[in-house]
């Protein structure tokens, strides 16, 4: 059962991540290539950062929906969470405060910073459309119809694919790639309202829809991992952007992200399974074995880096990018199978805490892991290191080994606890 669950979120996860490979494709084929990337790796990760509470929305839903009214309510909830990011895009696109982020806090360049710019006003877009996938996948998710969020993916793909061909074609810069992530995402998220209505009619009308106090108790723990997560991107940036060769280190760590989030990404989808499979702790042998061969799994793929021809195939041959930059990211990629394994001990132990409702410890991991990258990239720089693809995954292994220790060490003072699944 968890595998039939896993397997098209598995398939989700990667479609969704190689959908960002894709752009980052796109942009490195275009004039001036470290300057585009270098403008939509950071202002994406900024549209993360800042977006990320409404992301949470989706694992909160999934504890909740159960009927039409509980359905709605998370929706509405999303909404309300959704209104204030939607506001602080704007001023960033539009205001001084745009070039203090880019320009000082990144260190990026005036033309780097204007294209940023321009891109996080194109993501506001995204948000109402996001709220209501959200809410979707989550029902999706609820009714073990996991699959339908593998074909809205999908379709995103294709959709993403022939948007980037269609406006690369029209027009260079950062800009094409954040309108093509938005106008493929409004796809999709037509696409899957329509297969969501049969599920929708089926459900009971309910008239006790959850109280918000309930859903922020839940909520903020995780939505403060979330923004902890994509703030560790964002931290790294901001350190990368101090090196000797900012726009490179820039550039390539998105190169690097994108490789990542494609081969590494299905390790975060433990969580839905975890809060979806485990009812009682006879549940917890097969999802734990179910869990290690994940992890050894995706461990073993990122080795595979250890051979030159898949190097040069992937940061290339399929990624477009430079000699110049492929040398500067391959030695970081073969840590990837370090990364693999704490992630999905990550993923693993949040999981069991959200499936438990004991999220309070998550937000203080999850704040922990953002320290620790901090460190890493400050220590960084102290000792004058250049490499900003070893920095930036040297970064993110030590960020999740320590928030996977806490967490796993939470779990085992809960052994034998009346809430301990």
């Amino acid at each position: 059962m968890a595998a039939r669950f896993f397997l098209p979120l598995m398939l989700t996860a990667e479609l969704m991540m190689i959908s960002h490979a894709i752009i980052s494709a796109f942009l490195a084929r275009m004039d001036d290539p470290e300057t585009v990337l270098a403008a939509y790796s950071i202002s994406f990760y900024l549209h993360a950062a800042l977006g990320s509470p409404v992301w949470a929305c989706q694992v909160v839903a999934v504890s909740y929906i159960r009927d039409r009214a509980s359905f709605l309510r998370m929706v509405s909830f999303g909404a309300w969470v959704g209104t204030p990011v939607i506001v602080l895009w704007a001023f960033i696109g539009t205001t001084p405060l745009g070039d203090w982020v880019y320009g000082g806090l990144f260190g990026a360049g005036p033309e780097v910073v204007r294209a940023a710019k321009h891109c996080t006003l194109i993501f506001i877009g995204m948000i109402v459309f996001i709220v209501l996938r959200s809410a979707i996948y989550a029902l999706f998710m609820v009714k073990q119809r996991t699959i339908l969020i593998t074909y809205g993916s999908i379709l995103r793909l294709i959709s993403l694919a022939l948007l980037l061909y269609l406006l690369s074609g029209l027009a260079q810069g950062a800009e094409v790639g954040a309108a093509a992530l938005v106008a493929c995402v409004v796809i999709e998220t037509i696409a899957v309202y329509l297969m969501a209505r049969p599920y929708l009619r089926a459900l009971p009308e309910g008239d006790s829809p959850p109280p918000y106090r309930d859903l922020i108790k839940l909520s903020w723990p995780i939505m403060v991992m979330h923004l902890a997560e994509s703030g560790v991107v964002f931290c790294l940036n901001i350190f990368l952007g101090r090196l000797l060769r900012p726009e490179l280190a820039l550039a390539a760590f998105g190169i690097l992200d994108s490789v990542l989030r494609v081969l590494l990404s299905p390790t975060r989808n433990l969580i839905p399974v975890v809060q979806t499979l485990v009812n009682s702790p006879r549940d917890l042998p097969a999802v734990l074995l179910f869990s290690l061969i994940v992890g050894l799994s995706f461990a073993g793929i990122m080795l595979l880096f250890l051979f030159e021809p898949v190097q040069v195939l992937v940061l290339i041959g399929i990624m477009g990018v430079p000699s110049e930059m492929a040398d500067y990211i391959a030695p970081a990629l073969i840590l990837g199978a370090l990364l693999a394994i704490t992630m999905t001990i990550s993923a693993l132990t949040r999981g069991l805490l959200i499936n438990a409702k004991r999220t309070n410890l998550i937000a203080v991991s999850s704040v922990g892991r953002l320290l620790v990258v901090v460190l890493v990239g400050g220590g960084a720089i102290l000792i004058d290191a250049q490499n900003g693809a070893m920095i930036g995954i040297l970064a993110l292994i030590a960020g999740f080994a320590f928030e996977g220790l806490l967490l796993a060490g939470r779990l085992l003072k809960m052994r034998g606890s009346a809430r301990w699944f």
